[in-house]
């Protein structure tokens, strides 16, 4: 695999982790905090935070299978903006990114083994 591929899959697993640290942090601060007294509990919004916690899953899975972990990440991104577009919104935007990004890393790792095969 060349230079660039590693370089790429560690900027997406990098920000896959940043992602999770940060977006884990404010959702067991509000189970557990007290925003889990409010008048808006969580459980109302299950289906965009089964989504949430889908595209985690997806983020994880991509550390080991980049195919299948981004296209869990990119279906429950979509599936999150037909809920709530605004999901997608502000910092929403980087699972899809970084899903993109493991992606972009299994297409150049498939295309690196093709050339050796070829060769």
């Amino acid at each position: 695999m060349n230079k660039a591929a590693i370089i790429v899959r560690w900027i997406a697993r990098t920000l896959s982790v940043l992602i999770l640290l940060f977006w884990g942090y404010f959702i067991v601060a509000h189970l557990f905090g007290t925003a889990a007294q409010s008048s808006r509990p969580i459980a109302g919004d299950s289906g965009l935070f089964s989504m949430v916690l889908l595209w985690f899953v997806g983020l994880a899975i991509a550390w080991r299978w980049e195919l299948i972990g981004a296209t869990v990440t990119l279906a429950a991104v979509l599936v999150a903006a037909l809920i709530n577009p605004g999901a997608v919104g502000g910092l929403g935007i980087l699972p899809p990114i970084n899903a993109l990004l493991f992606l972009f890393c299994w297409w150049m790792a498939r295309a690196s083994h093709h050339e050796k095969g070829a060769a």
